[in-house]
């Protein structure tokens, strides 16, 4: 598999239809009727086992468009679980019901992201285009805690919503969320336009940074911001090992509702489509992938002492700069000559087994937000066989061993 083990996807998010009951302005797959035939039932069986064979230890998130729309969803949901996916929805929550509810729980969903847009319920139904959405979302939100789903709040910062952090951290902590993720749009679909400014952006950050460690009643965390760990380390917080700003290309891709490939959500340039290419040859084999990996970036990222935490945000550069590998634009950041490369290589992992060193430094490449989830599982295996020492040739037995590497 070449670097697969070196670059594997953990976070897959997968548009699963373009349809949508609702008309955001910053729908950044301008939702509607789709224009071709979307991926059927048994195409995404398909696209599933495929991914599974690459890692099944990953983060499938199911959205849309309105992923509820889709009749098989729970199907697709129960097939994702059943592999070894942690699968969760990213949805509107108009559509959720106690009913379904219980049907997604039952397929095995894990987590739901609930898109929120303002504190205030007129403002957040005028935004969404239908009356009586800001009460569907916090009542679905209610729903799923209810039934033992983890929650998350999901909101797209914007500058007449940016001085409403704290208001939706308290709301998150009302609903019981385990995290409020804060997205910073980037211009693509309907979403054609810059709705922060780097004024707002920056405050907006510093103001997530500062909650992020003070909140601890829930999670709080910036998405499409990888600036944000630049603010962290300004401010003296702790960056776990292992962290990267933009996941993209590295441990995270997009999968569209026709099957088109491509680095984030965010990135329209198709790498490739499912229905006639591997998925892992894709993921290996595409020279933009290549690129972002080898991190060579143009203007400011290029130069930055940050890059390697940070790399700015690829679909920014390509939206506003044509270029995926130029400099952020969002970011106003001057980097400093002379200053050595930021390095966050601290060995933050806490074992009752003992670890060989090769072993040690493979696991560092697993991204900080899955890894301890993986080393329960190697560690279980390990144990199972009656290992008591990790080495790279036992991790390479343990993927063997795991049905979903047989192809």
């Amino acid at each position: 598999m070449g670097n697969v083990m070196k670059y594997q996807p953990y976070i897959v998010s997968w548009n699963i239809t373009k349809r949508c009951n609702l008309s955001c302005g910053h729908c950044y797959i301008d939702a509607g009727t789709p224009e071709a035939p979307e991926l059927d039932t048994h195409q995404c069986k398909a696209l599933i086992g495929s991914l599974a064979a690459i890692n099944k230890s990953m983060m499938l998130i199911v959205t849309g468009g309105e992923p509820m729309i889709r009749p098989d969803i729970y199907e697709l949901i129960g097939h994702a679980a059943a592999v070894g996916f942690i699968t969760v929805l990213g949805t509107n929550g108009t559509l959720v019901t106690s009913d379904n509810v219980k049907k997604l729980k039952d397929a095995g969903l894990r987590g739901a992201g609930i898109s929120i847009d303002s504190s205030i319920p007129d403002a957040h139904d005028s935004f969404r285009g239908i009356s009586g959405s800001w009460s569907k979302a916090l009542e679905a939100l209610r729903l799923l805690k209810e039934s033992d789903i983890e929650t998350q709040l999901d909101v797209t910062v914007m500058d007449n919503n940016c001085a409403d952090i704290e208001k939706f951290v308290a709301l998150g902590v009302e609903l019981g969320a385990k995290a409020v993720n804060f997205f910073f749009l980037v211009c693509t679909g309907r979403a054609m336009k810059t709705f922060i400014s780097t004024e707002n952006y920056d405050s907006a950050l510093r103001k997530i940074v500062e909650l992020s460690q003070s909140e601890r009643r829930l999670m709080v965390r910036a998405r499409c911001a990888p600036h944000i760990y630049r603010f962290m380390h300004e401010d003296g917080a702790h960056i776990p090992s292992g962290t990267r700003g933009c996941l993209a290309g590295r441990s995270y891709m997009r999968i569209d509702s026709y099957g088109n490939v491509t680095a984030c959500p965010y990135m329209p340039d198709v790498l490739g489509n499912v229905k006639s290419e591997s998925i892992a040859d894709i993921w290996e084999n595409s020279d933009k992938l290549g690129a972002m990996r080898d991190g060579k970036y143009g203007g400011r990222c290029g130069r930055c002492e940050y890059t390697e935490v940070c790399g700015g945000c690829r679909a920014r550069a390509l939206a506003e700069k044509d270029d995926f590998m130029d400099e952020d634009p969002l970011c106003t950041y001057e980097p400093k000559q002379g200053v050595e490369t930021l390095k966050v290589d601290t060995d933050d992992l806490k074992s009752e087994m003992q670890w060989d060193d090769a072993a040690r430094q493979r696991i560092k490449a697993v991204p900080a937000f899955v890894r301890k989830m993986v080393i329960k599982a190697i560690e279980k295996a390990a144990k199972e066989k009656g290992a008591t020492l990790i080495t790279t040739e036992l991790l390479d037995e343990v993927k063997k061993r795991s049905p979903s590497h047989k192809r």
